[in-house]
């Protein structure tokens, strides 16, 4: 039974019709089912935050402070 089923020599056109369909349905729904398992495992995973400038925060003396750069227009404004 089995071999009479792999044995294509006597297939006819719509034989190998709904094969060919069969297969893309079955490739494209593996490949649905690998991606959305893709996506959940990358949600999972917490946020990358980079480290922006680690150097400025280390340089950053007590004794300089932001508003010491401003001038007294910005402080007099009411």
């Amino acid at each position: 039974m089995f071999a009479r089923l792999i044995d294509t020599s006597n297939w006819t056109y719509e034989q190998w019709l709904a094969a060919i369909i069969l297969t893309f349905i079955v490739l494209s729904v593996v490949v649905f089912i690998h991606r959305m398992v893709k996506l959940f495992r990358l949600s999972r995973k917490p946020a990358y935050k980079p480290n922006l400038r680690p150097l400025r925060r280390s340089r950053h003396r007590p004794g300089n402070s932001d508003h010491d750069l401003k001038t007294d227009d910005d402080s007099n404004e009411g």
